[in-house]
């Protein structure tokens, strides 16, 4: 009986912190770019998406294009989400950016799009 109500305590500890984790939020780099072929630039999203998995799956990439914003109509925001801190997104992606095939992409990416924004966000989970 003792046995079973400290492994009780112990699971229930372990659901708490664990919790506490979960509840600390993401983060998010998203970057606004400019290009002439949206489509082309989505397909190479599509390919550097795999090769970041490959070095770390948590991180999730999503793009966006604006329809209805005034004077950025049409510009496209990348956001790179990582289930973190900022300290581990940056560790991890350090981790990631340093891949030689992911670096390779990403310096390819410079023929088809410029960087007109890049900041980080951090989540406050509600």
């Amino acid at each position: 009986m003792k046995r079973l109500l400290g492994f009780i305590f112990a699971a229930a500890a372990m659901s708490l912190s664990l919790g506490a984790v979960a509840d600390e939020g993401s983060t998010m780099r998203a970057v606004r770019v400019q290009t002439a072929d949206v489509g082309a630039y989505v397909e190479q999203l599509k390919e550097g998406n795999k090769l970041i998995h490959n070095v770390d799956e948590r991180f999730t990439l999503r793009v966006w294009q604006a329809t209805f914003a005034g004077e950025s109509t049409g510009s496209v925001v990348v956001a790179i989400v990582y289930p973190g801190s900022f300290g581990e997104f940056a560790t991890a992606w350090e981790k990631v950016a340093g891949d030689p095939a992911v670096k390779a992409w990403l310096d390819g990416l410079s023929a088809i799009r410029t960087i007109v924004s890049d900041s980080i966000y951090t989540e406050h989970p509600l």
